[in-house]
C-alpha cells in the first residue's frame, strides 16, 4: 500500500485537485448472522464536491465508455453520498429496493476526541481519534500528511484523511487500500442518472416507504410503475430470477431479506419492521 499511496504524498497542499481514495469496507449488516460483506467504495474529492459511492458505479461507467452499454453481472443500485464544498450538508441518495432513489439533505457532525496514540498505516503516520455517531462508538486513524478533512461515509472534521475506521464491535471496518488522481475525462454518469430522478423526502417519509415496501415488496410492479411484460422475468439483487406469476409467492422471502438489514452504519436509524 505504501507504493500505492506514496505518489500522492505532497500533492495535497490545497483542494484544487481531484483525487480518489478507495476504501475496502467490511460490514455485518445482519446482527443475527456471522456473515461479513466485503465491498469497495470510492471517495472522490474534487474542487466542487466530495462523493462517496460503491465502486460498482465506477465499473459500470468504465464499461459504458468502452462498449457504449450499461450493465454487467454483479452490478446493482446502492445508496451514495454527495457533499458540495460550499455546504455543510450531505446529500444522501437512498436506494431502498423499489424503482426510485430518495434524496435527504442533512448535516453529519462528529465531535472528535484526538488522542496522542500514533502508528503507521500504509506508509503514513496516523493518529487516533474517537467519536460517537449514529448510535455507535467509533475509532478513526487519520493522517495529517493528507490534509483532507474527510473519510468514508459521512465521517469528517479531522485535520487529515481518515485512513482506517471501525466501530467498537468491529461490525463496520473501513480502510484505504488504494489512491490516485481522478482522470479529467471521468464523468459520474451512473450517479448523475440517479440524482436526476431522486425524490426529496425526510427520514420519517423514507421509513414509511420502507415499511410499505416490506408490506408489499413488489409494489412497483403490482402498481404498474415498472412494467414486466408477459414472458419476461425480473432479476433481483441477489440474482434470483422471477416471472410475473412468481412474484406473489416470493414476497415472504423478500420480507425476510429486508428484515435482515437490521444493522446499518447509523444504528439509531434502523427501521423497526413488524
Amino acid at each position: 500500500m505504501k507504493k500505492l499511496l506514496f505518489l500522492l504524498l505532497g500533492t495535497f497542499i490545497c483542494f484544487s485537485q481531484s483525487n480518489r481514495f478507495i476504501y475496502e469496507v467490511t460490514s455485518k449488516k445482519d446482527s443475527t448472522s456471522q456473515n461479513l460483506i466485503k465491498e469497495n467504495f470510492n471517495l472522490d474529492t474534487t474542487p466542487n464536491d466530495i462523493a462517496y459511492y460503491n465502486r460498482l458505479y465506477y465499473v459500470n461507467d468504465s464499461i459504458f465508455s468502452v462498449k457504449n452499454q450499461y450493465g454487467y453481472k454483479g452490478y446493482k443500485l446502492t445508496s451514495f453520498l454527495i457533499k458540495k464544498n460550499n455546504s455543510n450538508e450531505y446529500q444522501n441518495y437512498e436506494y431502498i429496493g423499489d424503482v426510485n432513489f430518495y434524496k435527504i439533505n442533512e448535516k453529519a457532525e462528529q465531535h472528535w476526541e484526538i488522542s496522542d496514540s500514533t502508528k503507521t498505516f500504509g506508509g503514513y503516520p496516523v493518529q487516533k481519534a474517537v467519536t460517537e455517531f449514529g448510535g455507535r462508538s467509533w475509532v478513526a486513524w487519520f493522517t495529517k500528511d493528507i490534509p483532507i478533512p474527510y473519510g468514508p461515509y459521512k465521517f469528517n472534521g479531522l485535520p487529515g484523511l481518515i485512513m482506517e475506521l471501525y466501530d467498537a464491535k468491529k461490525e463496520y471496518y473501513f480502510k484505504v487500500i488504494k489512491s490516485g488522481k481522478i482522470p479529467e475525462n471521468y464523468k459520474r454518469i451512473s450517479l448523475e442518472n440517479s440524482i436526476s430522478r431522486a425524490i426529496p423526502v425526510d427520514h420519517a417519509k423514507l421509513n414509511k416507504l420502507r415499511l410499505e415496501l416490506y408490506d408489499n415488496p413488489f409494489k412497483y410492479i403490482m402498481n404498474g410503475r415498472l412494467t414486466l411484460p408477459e414472458g419476461k422475468k425480473l432479476q433481483l439483487d441477489d440474482g434470483t430470477i422471477l416471472t410475473k406469476e412468481e412474484l406473489k409467492p416470493a414476497e415472504a422471502n423478500e420480507r425476510k431479506k429486508l428484515k435482515a438489514f437490521n444493522n446499518p452504519i447509523e444504528l439509531d436509524k434502523a427501521v423497526k419492521y413488524p
